[in-house]
């Protein structure tokens, strides 16, 4: 059995566990491309005990790579600060910089006549943008992440949104129409609105400093000595053993 220490942040206290094999294998069974529902998955797994935010779904996607990271941190040989490629895992932690609870929804400024709020991009959120790869037509890769990052966390003066959690279909069906209608915007007003969007994001910064990629969210460097390195991922099956990898793959591919 092994020993996880406890996670804390301003916004959690959780207890992780280790995965049976079976809970390993099933989550090991999940398609690859499906990195967000498959972390979600993971930590729902996990997570033994958590006070402040109960489901990893409404966490934000910084706390999700902690939660992750925490879990490598305490089953990889390496120990705590585990190699990530090149780097080390406190190479992109930036453990001195955690949430604020007064950053829930920030004022970024005015936009085509609107006045425009930013707010965390939740676990919820990021399965929605994954769900819907390839649903606005010419938007693709790094622009449909980057797209559908804006569409669930921009919110305008005064709007009623719906929530990630109250049903995957209302939700998804509002983000693809936000999508499409922000793509429709005249250029100059997109140029000013994603401006706001990135120093927005600035503004909620907490545990590491996310970006978008072809396939989804990654984690930049977070500065200094570690500067150079490349963005990086931590997705949920790297947390999971060769062995439950192993047991999923297709006939004669079994390293076992």
């Amino acid at each position: 059995m092994i020993h996880f220490p406890p996670l804390r942040t301003r916004r959690l206290t959780v207890q992780l566990r280790e995965l049976s094999i079976g809970e390993s294998i099933a989550i090991a069974g999940m398609p690859a491309h499906l990195e967000e529902a498959s972390c979600t998955a993971f930590l729902r797994r996990a997570v033994e005990t958590a006070k402040g935010v109960d489901d990893p779904a409404q966490w934000t996607v910084q706390e999700r790579m902690l939660g992750i990271c925490h879990y490598l941190a305490s089953t990889s040989d390496e120990g705590p600060d585990f190699s990530v490629g090149d780097g080390r895992y406190s190479s992109y932690l930036d453990g001195a910089s955690d949430i604020r609870a007064s950053d829930s929804l920030v004022e970024i400024g005015a936009v085509g006549g609107d006045s425009w709020h930013i707010r965390h991009l939740t676990g919820a959120m990021a399965e929605s943008i994954e769900r819907l790869t390839g649903e606005v037509e010419g938007i693709a890769g790094r622009l449909h992440w980057l797209l559908g990052g804006m569409a669930c966390q921009l919110v305008r003066a005064g709007e009623s949104v719906p929530d990630a959690l109250d049903g995957e279909g209302a939700f998804d069906e509002f983000i693809v129409d936000r999508m499409r209608i922000m793509a429709g915007f005249p250029e100059s007003d997109f140029a000013a609105l994603i401006t706001q969007y990135l120093a927005g994001r600035d503004k909620l910064h907490h545990l590491f400093r996310i970006e978008f990629s072809q396939d989804g969210i990654v984690a930049m460097p977070k500065g200094g000595a570690a500067s150079d390195l490349p963005p990086a991922r931590f997705p949920a099956h790297t947390c999971l053993t060769r062995m439950a990898r192993d047991l999923v793959g297709k006939p004669g591919e079994s390293g076992l």
